[in-house]
């Protein structure tokens, strides 16, 4: 039996509308983990507080000030079974969508998204969504050195070096730590053998795989996880027992799962300065444009361009 939403996590947007927009974001996103919370935990499903939405917790309590998404991360296994269940647990207001659900999906990974705003996203103009949270899913990487790095990994190596090599400079060009990043893109250009791939149909190659090597994977002993083999983005891999046992943080006005060892799991992603705010110039959103309370204006694909520039 599907829950009552309303009555659990009342959907109070219009009585924050004298916050900031990002404010009013965040609490709508809020409200939307809070539910998925609910899901895995009435289904058993495993989840955890991941990349800059467990650093928020870890640094702030809650949301990094600045930042405007949710990101959560599920082992693959469980992943699947949130896919399977998901659409049938959900309230009217919010859905689902991932790569082995949807017809050419903005990613690999999976999104709740919510239907009563709208968002166009930075690099992505022509497609107008709701807020959202990211559902990311973790495979079992080996414990065999050279599979996992030169077997396993390969797929992201080659996509994250021609990303670099295709990807802009970062603004500003000179200043903290784009200055480096800047320099090592603007060598990367030089060499003629990453000058010539193009990331797109790295991804694109990668796919055609993907179902064979998530199956594989799916075989590795439980004692290395990292970013699923589909998310080409991201290179890192943990220990299971940084991620295991999952323990409860303070997350805003609720706790949420995060990974046993949360220092090392942060140290891995971020450096181990990650409790140090960047400067204000390195402070990124993801989106252009956001509006919390949409309830006229459906979410739709590439069919309300003139949006942008409203």
């Amino acid at each position: 039996m599907k829950e009552d939403f309303s009555k659990l996590f009342p959907d109070d947007r219009e009585e924050h509308t004298n916050e900031t927009v990002l404010r009013q974001s965040q609490l709508i996103m809020l409200r939307m983990l809070k539910i998925v919370d609910y899901i895995c935990e009435k289904n058993s499903i495993d989840y955890w507080l991941d990349s800059g939405t467990l650093l928020g917790a870890v640094r702030h309590g809650g949301f990094i000030p600045w930042d405007d998404d949710i990101d959560i991360a599920m082992p693959r296994e469980h992943y699947e079974r949130f896919i399977e269940i998901i659409e049938q647990e959900l309230p009217e207001d919010l859905y689902f969508k991932c790569y082995d659900t949807t017809e050419n999906p903005k990613h690999t990974w999976g999104n709740v998204i919510d239907t009563k705003s709208r968002i166009i996203e930075k690099g992505a103009e022509d497609h107008i969504s709701g807020l959202y949270i990211d559902i990311f899913p973790f495979d079992s990487y080996s414990d065999n050195f050279f599979k996992r790095n030169f077997s396993e990994k390969l797929h992201k190596h080659l996509f994250i070096k021609s990303f670099l090599v295709n990807a802009p400079l970062k603004k500003p060009f000179f200043k903290g730590s784009n200055l480096p990043k800047n320099i090592v893109r603007l060598l990367s250009r030089l060499t003629i053998i990453f000058s010539i791939l193009n990331h797109k149909k790295i991804y694109n190659l990668s796919l055609k795989s993907r179902e064979q090597r998530i199956n594989s994977m799916k075989n590795n002993p439980k004692t290395n996880y990292g970013y699923g083999t589909d998310i080409l983005n991201w290179d890192k891999v943990y220990d299971s027992e940084v991620i295991y046992p999952l323990k409860k943080m303070k997350f805003e006005d609720g706790e949420f799962s995060v990974p046993n060892n949360c220092h090392s799991f942060l140290v891995t992603q971020y450096g181990g300065s990650y409790m140090t705010p960047p400067p204000e110039y390195n402070r990124y959103t993801h989106f252009n444009h956001v509006e919390p309370i949409a309830y006229n204006k459906p979410c739709v694909n590439n069919e309300e361009k003139q949006f942008v520039t409203k």
